[in-house]
């Protein structure tokens, strides 16, 4: 699976096809969630990264259901942990695209 944030927010499946990840929420909580590959990203950096200063009363849910429509997108339900401080979507930094461009430019620069 390969993950594309530098352009069109999309995923392509190991098969090939290609799933646009549909909302501005749902783009950006994948893009939170893959700036951070294979790491914990705390629920109130979620949160925060979603709805700003001032989230609404039932951010927590609405976090979770966002949470909850994206493993469906996903196809593997088990790629999203959750953990007692938020949330890990479960890739190596090499299947985002951000991550192979910063690497191959680093190689550039030398």
């Amino acid at each position: 699976m390969q993950f594309d944030i530098l352009g069109p927010t999309r995923i392509t499946l190991d098969g090939g096809r290609v799933v646009t990840v549909g909302g501005p929420g749902m783009r950006a909580l994948l893009v939170l969630l893959l700036l951070a590959a294979g790491k914990i990203v705390t629920t109130e950096r979620l949160i925060g990264g979603l709805y700003g200063a001032d989230p609404p009363e039932n951010a927590a849910n609405a976090l979770q259901s966002q949470i909850s429509r994206l493993r469906r997108t996903l196809g593997a339900q088990s790629m999203i942990e959750f953990h007692p401080a938020g949330y890990r979507l479960v890739v190596d930094a090499g299947a985002v695209d951000a991550y192979r461009f910063e690497r191959l430019a680093g190689h550039w620069g030398r």
